[in-house]
Formats: structure tokens, sequence, C-alpha cells
């Protein structure tokens, strides 16, 4: 790894980021848990305020997006990381509301302890929604633990890509006003070695 992140700004245009939104929220949605779901998941407001639609694979509107979002894993995993990955399997459409001061405290998006075969090894954020429309909802990394890692600011743009080891830890600060939609998704490997 020579890196802790990779990222693209205004990967996505603003008129796919609306049909991004406008085609998931007619999806099933529930509200998001803390751990991974076949591991026993809970529900922890303190910790995690958030809805979530999972996009279903196989699903013809989302073919392109699965597409590219494979394409920039293995491009940023070439570029930066060189680890050992293999799978790709979902995106998660995250809505931040005000209302319910839309948040998730810090984290990060793998496990050492799981009887799991796969690993998440990289995580995915897309920035859908414009930051005019909400405030707070900044995405964050642990400066502690990730000298390098990029402001805040950098993320905001709509259409902006960022990716990262799913062990850097982060985080999704308040929502005070609007709502914030975000894709998040990871890829899997082995154990690290």
């Amino acid at each position: 790894m020579n890196q802790w992140w990779q990222y693209w700004p205004g990967h996505f245009k603003p008129e796919e980021c609306d049909k991004l939104i406008e085609i998931a929220k007619t999806l099933p949605i529930v509200d998001a848990k803390i751990g991974i779901e076949d591991e026993g998941s809970k529900q922890n407001q303190n910790v995690r305020r958030s809805r979530i639609r999972w996009l279903p694979r196989f699903d013809s509107r989302f073919f392109q997006l699965f597409g590219s979002i494979e394409l920039l894993f293995y491009e940023a995993n070439r570029n930066a990381f060189g680890f050992d990955v293999s799978l790709f399997h979902e995106i998660q459409f995250t809505e931040y509301d005000a209302k319910d001061k839309g948040t998730y405290g810090w984290h990060h998006d793998t496990t050492w302890v799981s009887n799991r075969l796969m690993r998440r090894k990289l995580s995915l954020t897309i920035q859908l929604t414009d930051p005019a429309e909400y405030e707070g909802g900044r995405f964050e990394f642990n400066s502690k633990v990730c000298g390098e890692c990029p402001q805040p600011e950098k993320i905001l743009p709509r259409g902006t890509v960022i990716i990262f080891p799913s062990f850097l830890e982060h985080r999704v600060t308040p929502v005070t006003k609007g709502v914030r939609n975000s894709l998040v998704s990871w890829m899997e490997g082995p154990y690290f070695r």
C-alpha cells in the first residue's frame, strides 16, 4: 500500500446523481444497522442513524453503475493498495436525514474476527447530494490514524468517488439541515496475510 485513498472528483455528473437517487428511492427502505448482516448486525441509534436501500446487482437499471464501480475499485487497488481482492457484489444507498440527526459515528468497514472466508478490504463512497442542499453530514477520516487523509471539503462535490482501505476509521457527522444521500460499497478478498 502506498497511499491511504484514491478519489475522483465529480466522476458522476449531476444528472446521473439525480437519476440514481430517483431510482434508488423506488426500492425498499430499512433502518440501518451496525455490523455484518449474517453475523448478528444490530440497530444502535447512538452510533448510526440512517436509512438504507440495497441496489440489486442484476437489475438492468444498475448494470452500468456496477460496471463503473468495479472498474474504479480495480483502478484504485492497482494504483495505491495492491490488496488481494476478488469480490464486489453490493451497493448500498444511504439517506442521512436532519429529522433524525442522521449520522454514523466513528467506525471501520471490516472485522478481524469473523466466520466469513472473505473480508471487506476496500470501501467506496459516492457523494450524490449537492452540498448546498444540506448542512452537516461531513464524511471524515480519523486523522490520528491517517495523517494524509483528505479534508472533508475535497469529498463534498457532488458525484465525487473516494476509495480507501476498509480498516481506515471514518464517520459521517450529524446532518443538521436537509438530507444527504450517498452510495457505499466494498471490495472483498481473502484474509489479510
